[in-house]
């Protein structure tokens, strides 16, 4: 009798492990991707209607590629490193436009970024310049009449220079508007470093999530460019993605699968999908959501 006690014990425990609880709710083994597909790069779940490799994701917007050349493999979407990816967004890393100056002559690098009309940079980013002597200029890349903004950096002795503020002394902050979906940077310089070389050799543009950047005060100003570099490449910008961009639930026939709601995006950009009340799972996968609340 023991020992057929133990055996149904040994055959329970496995059972609720695979069905598994989540705030009173029964969780089915959720589909993560299409039949076939890899679920993950490192440390990173890829779910559909993202997706890695060939007719895995819902669309080549979708589309993304897993660099498995390093120790730990590394996820991307098109020429961005993602560090994360959640139900409306995705956490990539910056990328950074800088000026250096010295006595001799002019170090420089601009850049930018184009999201080829799949996403767009939330408003949850800022536009960041450092530097004692510089300015820079956001622009949007697709168009003539679109958005484009700058931002000062100045100071004229190190010893002014606040840490942890961005308020125009050695560091600028502004917001960008909803719906960039592509910018150019460009750096400037009032008087090419000339009263700041001392303590302050180069200026830096970039965007980055609101909150990441912490501004070093006289140590981001002054200390080695490629470990400013360095720091800055490792913070995160985030990016919206929605369904059939500029799509709308009521007049398009919708990805969102059984047990599954759409609700359109703010400024008509397009859709998603969520999980009605009481069901878990992918909305965007067949057999979409499962599962019911235990209290019913």
């Amino acid at each position: 009798m023991l020992l057929d006690h133990f055996m149904i014990f040994m055959f329970i425990i496995p059972l609720t492990m695979a069905m598994g609880t989540f705030d009173g709710y029964t969780t089915i083994n959720n589909n993560i991707a299409k039949p076939n597909c890899q679920t993950a790069c490192g440390n990173i779940t890829v779910r559909y209607p993202f997706g890695i490799g060939t007719d895995c994701s819902l669309n080549r917007k979708f589309k993304l590629t897993c660099n498995t050349s390093f120790v730990t493999p590394r996820l991307f979407v098109g020429g961005l490193r993602i560090y994360d990816i959640s139900d409306s967004e995705l956490r990539v890393f910056t990328s950074l436009s800088y000026r250096c100056y010295n006595q001799s002559g002019l170090v420089n690098f601009t850049g930018g970024t184009d999201l080829a009309g799949f996403f767009t940079f939330s408003v949850k980013n800022k536009f960041t310049v450092v530097g004692c002597d510089d300015y820079a200029l956001i622009t949007d890349r697709n168009k003539d009449d679109g958005f484009s903004s700058g931002c000062f950096g100045l100071c004229r002795r190190a010893r002014s220079v606040p840490k942890g503020e961005c308020s125009g002394i050695g560091c600028c902050q502004m917001s960008i508007p909803k719906g960039l979906s592509s910018y150019d940077i460009t750096m400037g310089s009032m008087k090419n470093h000339s009263g700041v070389m001392s303590f302050n050799e180069c200026g830096y543009g970039f965007l980055v999530e609101e909150g990441r950047f912490e501004f070093g005060g006289v140590t981001d100003l002054s200390g080695d460019d490629r470990d400013f570099r360095l720091k800055i490449r490792s913070m995160t910008v985030v990016l919206d993605w929605v369904i059939e961009s500029e799509g709308k639930c009521a007049n398009k026939v919708n990805e969102c699968k059984s047990k599954s709601s759409c609700y359109d995006v703010d400024g008509g950009r397009g859709y998603r999908c969520k999980c009605n009340e009481g069901y878990e799972g992918n909305p965007y996968l067949h057999p979409g959501c499962q599962g019911q609340s235990n209290s019913s």
